[in-house]
């Protein structure tokens, strides 16, 4: 779903104007909003702060039933920054606004459209991530996978029966070659090694 105000009709058809993307991925860790920009600096809207990033999504558009068809939003994953939000915490099912304002426009906290979705399932390579996002929360009814499948990554709760570990260190970093190493644990490693090299398997 989507809404618009008259002053965002408006600034729309003025062609020295500049929209701006901005992505809300909300409470990914329960509590924190992770917000980005589709911009060349961080942009301050609404009170909130949006890191610049690359990112960016396949076209909006509507489905015959007036619907807001599932779309693909695809983010850099060069730096690993993204990735390691996906090993440390689901995403599935959370809450994304897409909202598109205008360079002149900041400080009109009116003058937006906002796409509401959720995240279905998502995919990383060395390059980039990939969501794929409903616009309804459809996605609460499929049967999703249990987990995250990362070649060094461990799945298990440190200390916990799955894991199998206990004592020093306090924490883990979940990495195959800690696992192997500093806690000679390597036997219940809960990552897949098989997976091919810079991929994740949702």
């Amino acid at each position: 779903m989507y809404t618009q105000d008259s002053t965002f009709k408006s600034e729309k058809n003025k062609s020295a104007n500049q929209p701006i993307y901005l992505y809300s991925i909300e409470n990914y860790d329960g509590s924190t909003d992770l917000n980005l920009a589709e911009w060349d600096t961080d942009i301050t809207y609404d009170g909130v702060t949006y890191t610049k990033f690359p990112i960016k999504h396949d076209e909006i558009s509507e489905n015959s039933q007036g619907e807001i068809d599932m779309i693909r939003v695809t983010v850099a994953n060069v730096n690993r920054v993204i990735q390691a939000y996906l090993e440390g915490y689901d995403l599935r099912g959370k809450k994304v606004t897409i909202t598109l304002v205008w360079a002149n426009q900041l400080n009109d906290t009116d003058a937006n459209i906002k796409f509401i979705y959720y995240i279905d399932n998502y995919t990383a390579t060395q390059d980039t991530v990939d969501f794929a996002l409903s616009s309804k929360y459809d996605i609460i009814d499929l049967t999703l996978p249990n987990g995250i499948y990362n070649r060094n990554y461990c799945r298990w709760k440190y200390n916990s029966t799955e894991c199998g570990h206990s004592g020093a260190p306090s924490t883990c970093d979940k990495r195959k070659d800690t696992c192997k190493t500093t806690m000679s644990n390597i036997a219940r490693f809960g990552g897949f090694p098989s997976v091919p090299t810079g991929r994740l398997y949702t």
